[in-house]
């Protein structure tokens, strides 16, 4: 059994409600966002940590999933196919439990692009990182809400 297929077997997807959010919560979730839908992956990483480092809740795998989508197109970036893998990995199955939508989130719409992206990093392989398709870097697309 491989790593990832241990921790999924291990994790606990029970009571996935949404956390209660702080106002600097939102904050800091929203400036992940907005970081993030800008290509600036590792500092969208960051605001997200400050925010699942405040919850303990089952559902902080939400955030998790967030920043290892987050690492895994910065190690894209940095031409690490491996670092890339991984964090696509740990991503999808993080986030999935969480479709369709979560902390008014598109999630559905996330994982399909994260999977279609994580199907071509795999086609390409090590050597062929130059040619991913770019349009398949997501967009974190936020849905209409009175909480955030």
């Amino acid at each position: 059994m491989s790593t990832i297929e241990k921790r999924i077997r291990e994790a606990d997807f029970s009571e996935l409600d949404e956390p209660e959010m702080s106002e600097l919560d939102w904050q800091e979730f929203n400036e992940g966002i907005s970081l993030f839908n800008s290509g600036e992956f590792w500092e969208s990483h960051e605001a997200w940590e400050e925010v699942w480092k405040r919850h303990s809740e089952n559902s902080r795998m939400f955030f998790q999933g967030l920043i290892q989508i987050a690492a895994g197109l910065h190690q894209l970036g940095r031409q690490i196919y491996h670092g890339a893998d991984k964090h696509f990995r740990n991503a999808l199955w993080k986030l999935r439990p969480f479709q369709p939508t979560f902390l008014g989130i598109d999630v559905r719409d996330l994982v399909m692009t994260v999977e279609a992206g994580h199907r071509q990093l795999m086609e390409l392989g090590e050597h062929g990182l130059d040619c991913y398709d770019q349009t398949l870097v997501p967009k974190i697309k936020k849905l209409p809400s009175e909480k955030n």
